[in-house]
């Protein structure tokens, strides 16, 4: 019966996004419509994911973000839309951005699959030597990573260095087993990364660091309720703060702005609407093939500012403020079918993650979670490169040390 359900709600999702894609014109009148597919999605796939602890928190927090981007762009556009964003609204490229949306979602999580409940738990080493060559490393991160503007004021951060510190940090943490002075550093560390990112930069760059040491700390079950109540609580904190840094203050007229707001996040409006432009933008380019070859070799060797698809569209003369949500990227590259087909890659590596229980698919499970507003807000790359790769030479180099350092026999020497 479970598996007859499963299949008929995929059913029901496929024909969806049929009716909506190829039946519904790109006109503003049907943006409701994918409003509402997109919650309806969004709940069908927090009920069918409800008992697998892990996969839920990953797909709640893009799920809680999927509802308020269609209760915002889809259903309350004029209400919510800032200057810049008013011209946008009924352009046949913004429709068309949230039937990709729509689709990308839909994809993805149908081709997630069955995942296993099995509890995924880190395993902790011992070894000072790698943990303070990690905190060294962390250190640079926190005195040079960051794109410090005015406080008070929006920056968001494009330095890489600032991202991986939290990779670093993971390894840090995995390698100061025994050492609770060494645990309190780095939660010490923690709370001084997050607070600079929030003064300096944009949300973004602190809730990657705000889930790693949640997850690290209070390595539990995840209930469809406390996903909830976490990601709630994470919109209503992360307008708390933006009010409080534009204002200074924190009364009475701040706590009924935050509930006034309610699921709306201008970090994912703003990143929708680069993304329209980026398809208003694929929409003159002339080289997307040349361009999917560049990104695929900058996920090796970095560079990635350099194609930037929202910095390329800012460049043609498409306004937007940074961002463009990953499945913009993948229109770009080849449409629908494209979309289709990166939405079935993604999947599968998080199904195969996700099933695994080898101590890097572990590793993997903590990172893919942690930068999922990451790769799915913002660019894909954070995905291939950030989540997986990173951590895979991260991952490398560590059991290259400890080999070194066991056959040296160093650690004894120094003790």
């Amino acid at each position: 019966m479970k598996n007859k359900l499963y299949y008929i709600t995929n059913i029901i999702i496929l024909l969806i996004n049929y009716f909506i894609i190829f039946e519904l014109s790109n006109t503003y009148g049907n943006l409701k419509y994918i409003g509402y597919s997109i919650i309806l999605i969004s709940v069908i796939m927090l009920i069918r994911y409800k008992n697998s602890s892990r996969i839920c928190l990953l797909l709640g927090i893009i799920l809680i973000m999927s509802i308020c981007l269609a209760m915002s762009v889809c259903l309350n556009s004029y209400g919510t839309a800032f200057n810049w964003q008013i011209d946008l609204i009924e352009r046949e490229a913004n429709i068309i951005n949230a039937k990709s949306y729509l689709l990308f979602l839909s994809i993805m999580c149908i081709t997630i699959g069955h995942v296993k409940e099995n509890q995924y738990q880190i395993k902790l080493e011992k070894n000072p030597i790698i943990f303070w060559g990690c905190f060294m490393i962390l250190i640079y991160a926190l005195i040079f990573g960051l794109d410090r503007g005015e406080i008070g004021t929006y920056i968001s951060n494009t330095n890489v260095i600032y991202e991986y510190a939290i990779i670093v940090y993971i390894f840090a943490w995995i390698y100061s087993k025994g050492r609770k002075y060494m645990k309190n550093l780095l939660i010490i560390y923690a709370i001084l990364y997050c607070a600079q990112g929030l003064i300096y930069g944009d949300r973004s760059s602190a809730f990657p660091m705000i889930l790693t040491i949640f997850l690290l700390v209070y390595n539990k079950k995840y209930s469809v309720v406390s996903v909830l109540i976490i990601g709630l609580g994470g919109i209503a904190f992360g307008n708390l703060f933006e009010i409080f840094r534009n204002t200074g203050v924190v009364d009475g007229n701040t706590i009924s702005e935050v509930i006034e707001r309610g699921l709306f996040v201008n970090t994912i409006s703003y990143s929708f609407y680069a993304g329209t432009q980026i398809i208003r933008y694929s929409m003159i380019s002339e080289n997307k093939l040349m361009h999917l070859v560049d990104y695929t070799i900058a996920l090796f060797t970095g560079g990635s500012a350099k194609i930037s698809l929202s910095d390329l569209a800012n460049s043609a003369g498409f306004i937007n403020k940074g961002g463009g949500i990953s499945h913009t990227y993948f229109y770009y590259w080849g449409g629908y079918v494209a979309i289709i087909i990166f939405a079935v890659i993604v999947g599968k590596i998080i199904n195969k993650v996700f099933n695994g229980e080898s101590e890097f698919s572990n590793i993997c499970k903590l990172t893919i979670i942690v930068f999922s507003i990451r790769w799915f807000l913002y660019y894909p790359s954070a995905l291939f490169r950030t989540a997986l790769l990173i951590p895979m030479l991260c991952w490398i180099v560590c059991k290259i040390f400890e080999k070194i350092i066991k056959k040296q026999n160093i650690e004894r020497k120094l003790e």
